[in-house]
């Protein structure tokens, strides 16, 4: 990062600070892309397992000390650039006794001097902030282990777009210097928006615009570039990374948005995944960050890839519920999948008799071979393919890999 970059989170420390990390987990607090939360999406062969080593790369005031909270057993490693975030972090080490964690102040592309590989590596809006984004993510790479992952956060440029307009007014005004007459003059500015200005639409799901610190980072960097499907698939193969996949695939699919008898949708099915990819964030339009996961090109593939084209699958595809209920018909009013986070699925009663046999344990075969149906073997499990498919990208649904061998 340049010393500008340095300099800014040095004076604004980021993202804001928790004081009590024990009150923050009680109220709720989560860490997007926690290896313990995503495990089967990360590792479906195996999930999550204990004794994990942690990278946080650019931790900032708080992320390495929240996830060596959330995982006793792991030892956790954060670096980052700023002194002023890291002093932080040591105090949140040392009130909460956390002696499996330890922090270095280093820059993100030297983090091989540590010397150490790594299970899982957290990297959560930090190269986008570097001059060479790819120089970054290979650096990371150089410490991950074959199986390990990376969880990457980079911005989305199309819904951050109203960000970028924002901080281009704020250059052309002179508001350059990150001063606190410049954060004065952004607090004073953005009530003149108007009522339709996107930017309106942004702050509704933004939590940096409560906090100076948030605002700066949000209209004065001076370093910040947004990435698109397309730049992510490109980055990833740059760096000699695989793409892994989406932690929210709702977000890059038809099926939680397009109905499918939609002619939009046919189309849409015969592209390639990276291009369906690229056509559902242009047509959702608000994706204002992409959190995605990336792994080594050595990595066995069946030990993480779930392919429904793979005629092998569904004999090795254990259904895993993924932070969903089913509410059943009543009073004329058909079954609903529901969940706080992920969009809400009608399901029809066969669909429903389908849903009710996945208990963790079942793969996807014993699934089906459980359900009474009045049709052929063939159309079962052709119906049941897509139904477990469609599940699999609203995100409701992950999956354990079993090893046939």
């Amino acid at each position: 990062m340049t010393d500008e970059v340095r300099s800014q989170y040095e004076r604004w420390i980021y993202p804001q600070p928790i004081d009590d990390l024990k009150a923050w987990a009680a109220g709720g607090g989560i860490s997007i892309g926690d290896p313990r939360d995503y495990g089967d999406v990360y590792w479906p062969a195996t999930g999550y397992r204990d004794g994990l080593d942690i990278l946080v790369a650019g931790c900032g005031a708080n992320q390495a000390a929240t996830d060596a909270l959330q995982h006793p057993t792991a030892r956790v490693t954060g670096i980052d650039i700023s002194a002023a975030s890291l002093a932080h972090e040591e105090r949140l080490k040392a009130k909460h006794g956390l002696k499996n964690l330890s922090l270095e102040r280093m820059r993100l592309e030297e983090v091989g001097s540590l010397g150490r590989e790594f299970d899982f590596i957290a990297c959560s809006g930090v190269l986008h902030h570097l001059k060479d984004p790819v120089a970054g993510l290979r650096a990371l790479a150089s410490v991950l282990r074959r199986d390990g992952v990376i969880y990457v956060m980079l911005y989305g440029r199309y819904g951050r777009m109203a960000v970028y307009m924002m901080q281009d007014l704020f250059r052309i005004v002179g508001a350059t210097e990150q001063s606190e007459e410049d954060v004065a003059l952004v607090k004073a500015t953005l009530p003149l928006l108007p009522p339709k200005h996107p930017l309106r639409i942004y702050a509704e799901r933004s939590t940096d615009m409560k906090h100076d610190a948030g605002l700066v980072d949000l209209f004065l960097h001076r370093q910040d570039r947004p990435f698109t499907v397309g730049d992510v698939i490109e980055m990833t193969e740059d760096a000699g990374l695989v793409f892994q996949g989406w932690l929210e695939p709702m977000y890059y699919y038809p099926e939680a948005g397009v109905p499918e008898n939609h002619p939009l949708y046919q189309r849409l099915e015969r592209l390639s995944e990276a291009d369906r990819w690229r056509a559902m964030e242009l047509l959702g339009g608000l994706l204002s960050r992409h959190d995605f996961c990336v792994c080594r090109p050595d990595r066995p593939q069946e030990s993480y890839r779930v392919d429904f084209d793979d005629p092998e699958l569904p004999d090795r595809a254990v259904p895993l519920l993924r932070d969903c209920t089913l509410k059943p018909a009543a009073n004329g009013k058909p079954a609903i999948l529901s969940s706080p986070r992920l969009a809400s699925i009608t399901l029809p009663p066969a669909l429903v008799a389908i849903f009710r046999t996945i208990d963790g344990n079942r793969t996807i075969t014993q699934c089906l071979d459980t359900v009474d149906w009045t049709v052929s073997p063939q159309d079962l499990k052709h119906h049941g393919l897509r139904f477990f498919r469609s599940l699999s990208r609203t995100g409701h649904l992950a999956f354990r890999l079993k090893d046939l061998a």
